[in-house]
């Protein structure tokens, strides 16, 4: 849809000359010294000589808008004197106190919002029409200037992964998920871009706030006003990176010191803050119309730029005035040009657009608003920072939307961009409410964290979504998806996320598809089958009121026996009672109770039909008949007493093996056990339903799981069902029950057969209909609280190790855990230097993974250099500690012991074969020159500690240097190819 953007209304009248009044002006000014020079009577050529400056000037100020110019060389230069940075940060921040949500500057106070886009683009045509609507009535509602702000910044996710790293038990599984997630956001350098409204008081910042808060919730949008500590954060990452230290100095205003750069440098065309090159950009034309939410282009290239939009209301009582007043003007040159016959096309369409105009400000259908666009872009070089500035303005032109770098101004453009609402470069074009709507900026997704959330997957934007299920409206949710879409991968990655934020995690698995994720997680596998040693007794009260028990069990016979008439389930009450009382069960007499099994029940019934009449006869027997297959007969495994016991965070019940005949009553049994168990404490709990539908299918077992969601959100269970029955789902009453008190929804992609019903279902559109149609695996449409977004599921080496159930994949993972175990590392990791001749490619990489480092060095005795694996010293020089571990092998054949470090002062200690102690200093003579009063101090303690001393050289060079410096001590000097023959003359001589 279409927005028309009506021309400029502003018209400059002609006056006389087709010239305008400030044309004129300028003419008269600059005639007056042309006059006086052409009065003096000197010759033409005198005349054309001193007047051409005042004509070339003239020229400038009437046509070129020179005065304007000389302004902004004017502050540019008053700028670049500045030159303690002190004074650019006062220069460049016009703050004067942050306090009470509230920034003071001289032109007024400013309360920042904070906004949560919302992903518009892939709405449908009805969801966008309400949302411009309503963007519509948020405009109208003005009467004070705003600025929406779009900040850009490198992606961390630090705080949350620190968060995590306090609450999990499982280290290992957490440095891989971290590990994966810091460096995907490092390698793709993921950007970041936070929303802003920044708002200017004008009668009372609070009530403006609000308003503005409350409008925004009326289309769906989440905002909050920043606190004084938030604003700080904010406005001092706005000026910096988050890594950026301080500037040094003193500052009159603190607050320079807090939110300023380091350093500010302005050029004509671009400024540097900090490290960051930038350039600024902004709009001079805009094409006769423009579509909704055009922006979306720019904002969501993950390129590094801010953006700012101005938005100041006319009122409307001036407005129609000015409207009134340029109207006429118009009318009067349009008059003209028709009196010297000519047309002027481009003045026409302006007063037809005037008119247009005031015409919906007297119905009150509009309101006329000065608005700029303004874009930032930053770059780490100069090279980039041109190549984006290019970039922006192809996108820009392919809208139709001219783009202007203001020369001279770059930094009034920056201040332009700070978040107070304050348009300092004035470049600014009217526009109307319905053509501003389609401004509408908040069109895109970015980081949406939670601390007490998982990472569900990726965005649109590919930024990481943290969301916690806890907080939305309650925590049930539902995945839908074709076969092979991979729904159970995104389940098994969510249970393992919640385990790791210590959630409980129960799993009802009806394929056997859970048992390597809960053999990882040390979880409690609990096989139900026939010949398993766990069963659940469907006459086991588990916890539950009596009277309670007994109304669920008429919906367990259902699915035991199928319809029931009045008069049979009449029978199987009595026969209930009298089973519970012989085991000394009534209402009120529960605890220490054994519990009846289903053999009891049919021993009530055989002693009751004896008493029943002919006609009741065939009923007893119609029951006992259907009751004998699970007492004597083909399921007479569930005729046993309940034996369950756990207390692990994470139980997955295994009925994978269980007759299909039976499984509707296993799963109800279980889901009976999981809703007495929930009600034990208010820690988090997860329940996950596989294969649903086979529960969904059944009156009985859905009534079950709909107890289950609208009591679970108190006892904060959350419960997520996974299906492939689609069609079955939606179009069934059951399913649409189950979506209706879901809070969130993964539809993954669809077969065409049933994407009519899901688009119907879940009010998707067009894009996301073609979107699910061909996705790819692990691809499609979360909706979270009737958010729709974008979502692509990843996951970490080590989770996809876990969870995958690609047989291929299971297949190659178990032969090379294989190939693991065949590799015999018989690595001594204490030993301090390895050759690479000497050890293998996996002897090598386990080294590598445990501290040592790869260099070439030339061994003790050899001329050519080796690959050598040296254990890496922090205090040492990786040369040196060579060296050191090189000599040591060297001497341990020839010398009682050797040991290293043993002494701070000392790199080798030997006792020789007459256990003599011999100290061996080691010296690459690097620091020789800076550091020869270190040196000596270093060796009169070791020389006072120790008789034999050596100094191995590791450059024959510096022989001559150690030796003058060291006269006063008794040492010996040596270099590393004497000092093997120098230890054998020295260890043979005695005592």
């Amino acid at each position: 849809m279409g927005y028309e953007i009506p021309q400029e209304l502003k018209h400059k009248e002609k006056i006389v000359f087709n010239l305008t009044f400030t044309q004129l002006g300028w003419a008269i000014l600059f005639l007056i010294p042309i006059t006086i020079i052409f009065k003096q009577g000197h010759d033409m050529v005198y005349f054309a000589l001193y007047s051409a400056p005042f004509i070339i000037l003239a020229i400038g100020f009437m046509f070129l808008n020179l005065s304007n110019k000389i302004i902004s060389l004017f502050k540019f230069l008053t700028f670049k004197l500045l030159r303690k940075t002190e004074f650019k940060i006062e220069h460049l921040i016009p703050i004067n106190k942050i306090d009470n949500d509230t920034i003071e500057t001289k032109k007024g106070n400013v309360a920042i919002l904070e906004i949560q886009p919302i992903n518009f683009i892939i709405k449908n045509e009805d969801d966008k029409y309400t949302i411009i609507k309503a963007f519509q009535k948020f405009l109208n509602a003005l009467d004070f200037p705003v600025q929406f702000v779009i900040t850009t910044h490198n992606l961390s996710i630090n705080d949350y992964l620190n968060n995590l790293k306090k609450k999990t038990e499982d280290k290992e599984l957490f440095y891989d998920f971290s590990n994966f997630i810091t460096e995907f956001i490092s390698e793709k350098e993921i950007r970041n871009r936070k929303f802003y409204l920044a708002i200017l008081e004008r009668s009372n910042l609070d009530i403006q706030s609000n308003i503005c808060i409350e409008r925004f919730k009326r289309f769906g949008i989440n905002a909050k006003r920043l606190n004084t500590k938030q604003l700080l954060k904010e406005i001092h990452l706005f000026f910096n990176d988050q890594y950026d230290e301080r500037p040094q100095g003193q500052f009159k205003n603190p607050l320079h010191y807090i939110l300023g750069p380091n350093t500010i440098e302005e050029k004509y065309d671009h400024f540097k803050l900090n490290i960051k090159y930038s350039k600024i950009i902004t709009t001079q034309g805009y094409p006769r119309t423009v579509e909704q939410g055009f922006l979306d282009k720019i904002i969501t290239t993950n390129d590094d730029y801010d953006i700012s939009i101005h938005i100041e209301p006319n009122s409307i009582a001036s407005t129609m005035v000015m409207l009134n007043r340029e109207l006429q003007k118009q009318r009067a040159d349009l008059y003209s040009e028709e009196m010297r016959g000519s047309i002027n096309p481009s003045l026409e369409i302006k007063y037809s657009d005037t008119r247009k105009v005031l015409d919906d400000l007297q119905k009150g259908q509009e309101k006329l608003f000065n608005v700029s666009l303004t874009i930032n872009c930053k770059a780490h070089t100069k090279e980039h920072l041109d190549f984006l500035v290019k970039k922006v303005e192809a996108e820009l032109n392919s809208i139709m939307i001219q783009p202007k770098i203001p020369y001279l101004e770059q930094l009034q453009g920056y201040k332009t961009l700070i978040p107070l609402a304050q348009d300092q470069l004035k470049n600014q074009r009217n526009i109307t409410t319905n053509a501003l709507s389609a401004f509408f900026p908040l069109t895109s997704p970015f980081l949406s964290l939670e601390e007490s959330g998982v990472l569900l997957g990726l965005n649109k934007n590919r930024i990481p979504l943290i969301r916690d299920i806890y907080n939305l409206s309650n925590a049930n949710g539902v995945v839908l998806a074709t076969s092979g879409a991979g729904k159970s991968y995104f389940t098994k990655l969510l249970i393992l996320r919640h385990l790791l934020q210590n959630t409980k995690v129960i799993v009802i698995d009806p394929q056997d598809e859970y048992s390597n994720l809960t053999k990882y997680s040390k979880g409690e596998l609990i096989r139900i089958s026939r010949d398993s040693e766990t069963i659940i007794n469907p006459l086991d009260l588990m916890e539950h009121d009596y009277m309670e028990k007994r109304l669920s069990l008429i919906d367990i016979f259902k699915i035991m026996f199928g319809e029931l008439s009045e008069i049979q389930k009449a029978i199987l009450d009595k026969a209930l009672t009298n089973t519970y009382a012989k085991k000394g069960i009534t209402k009120g007499k529960i605890k220490h109770k054994k519990m009846p099994i289903l053999g009891d029940l049919y021993k009530e019934l055989e002693l009751l039909s004896k008493k029943a009449n002919k006609i009741e006869l065939t009923t007893y027997q119609a029951l006992l008949n259907r009751l004998y297959m699970y007492t004597e007969g083909v399921f007479s495994f569930m005729n046993r007493e309940t034996s369950l016991n756990f207390k692990s965070n994470f139980v997955c019940f295994n009925i994978g093996d269980m007759p299909k005949q039976v499984k509707p009553l296993v799963m109800f049994l279980i889901l009976d056990y999981v809703y007495s168990k929930m009600k034990e404490d208010k820690q988090r709990k997860l329940l996950v339903i596989d294969e649903a539908w086979s529960l969904l299918g059944k009156a009985e077992e859905a009534s079950y799981i709909f107890e289950i969601v609208k009591t679970c959100r108190k006892f904060n269970l959350g419960l997520l069902l996974i299906t492939q029955d689609v069609e079955d789902l939606v179009a069934s009453r059951a399913g649409a029950a189950v979506l209706s008190n879901s809070s969130y929804t993964l539809l993954l992609r669809q077969k065409p057969a049933v994407i009519n019903n899901i688009v119907r279902t879940f009010h998707l559109s067009q894009l996301e209909k073609d979107y699910l149609l061909t996705a790819t695996q692990g691809r499609g449409i979360l909706i979270m609280d009737n958010d729709h977004q974008e979502l692509e599921v990843v996951a970490s080496p080590k989770e996809d190790e876990i969870i995958t159930t690609n047989a291929d994949q299971i297949i190659k993972v178990k032969e090379e855990r294989q190939e693991k175990l065949d590799v015999n590392i018989t690595i001594n990791l204490n030993r301090g230097l390895y050759f690479g001749s000497h050890i293998n490619n996996e002897e090598k990489n386990y080294l590598g993974n445990n501290g040592f480092q790869v260099r070439n060095f030339v061994p003790i005795g050899k001329q050519r250099q080796e690959e050598v694996w040296i254990k890496e010293n922090k205090v040492e020089s990786l040369e040196h500690t060579f060296l050191v571990e090189n000599i040591k092998l060297k001497l341990v054949p020839l010398v009682k012991s050797v040991k290293t470090n043993i002494v701070k002062d000392v790199d080798i200690l030997i006792l020789d074969k007459q256990d003599r102690e011999i100290a061996i200093e080691v010296e690459t003579g690097k620091g020789f020159k800076k550091h020869k009063k270190r040196i000596l101090e270093k060796f009169r303690v070791v020389c006072s500690q120790y008789e034999n001393v050596i100094v191995v050289l590791s450059n024959s060079d510096y022989k001559t240097h150690y030796t003058r410096l060291l006269k006063e001590f008794t040492v010996d000097i040596v270099t590393r190819n004497e000092i093997l023959e120098f230890i054998k003359s020295k260890t043979q001589k005695k005592k």
